[in-house]
């Protein structure tokens, strides 16, 4: 299953080179749609976009959901490759990578680059949820009595009148 982002779509759209492996990057894409996007869009939308996204049955408006989503997905996935492709745990255990021609990078330098990314990835998940904000309409999955748990749904609090307040 794609998870809205392929190998190819990283390594045009990220920092992430061609020489790395598929192999490397592709563990970091599922974890990262599945534990962000899917918290933002809530479980019951974020299976139906992706879903249809497989089976290439999306509706225009999720298409264009999808191509804000998809920039979110990927940097995340390069946050979570900075520490994998770094420190890998190997059947030695935990092995830092070096190469000839290159200089590993210490924990300072690391954290300072996942940081860099994640600011990156934050900044396209306020995009995705602005737009889904503007245009929940457009989703019927999404305003769902069955989305409960997107972190966009409105609170379900019937004992609280929000337009009035009492002293």
């Amino acid at each position: 299953m794609i998870y809205f982002v392929t190998e190819n779509y990283l390594k045009q759209k990220t920092p992430i080179t061609q020489n790395v492996s598929a192999t490397d990057v592709m563990p970091f894409i599922e974890p990262s749609a599945s534990g962000w996007m899917q918290s933002i869009l809530g479980t019951y939308f974020f299976n139906h976009l992706l879903t249809a996204y497989n089976a290439q049955t999306l509706t225009s408006d999720e298409e264009i959901l999808v191509e804000k989503i998809k920039p979110a997905v990927a940097w995340r996935a390069t946050v979570d490759c900075v520490l994998g492709l770094t420190y890998q745990l190997k059947n030695k255990g935990l092995q830092k990578q070096n190469g000839d021609n290159s200089e590993s990078v210490d924990q300072t330098e690391t954290t300072f680059v996942m940081r860099h990314y994640e600011q990156k990835a934050e900044f396209f998940e306020m995009i995705t949820r602005k737009y889904l904000k503007s245009n929940k309409d457009l989703f019927p999955q999404f305003t769902s009595q069955l989305n409960r748990d997107s972190e966009l749904a409105p609170q379900q609090d019937d004992n609280f009148n929000t337009d009035t307040m009492f002293i």
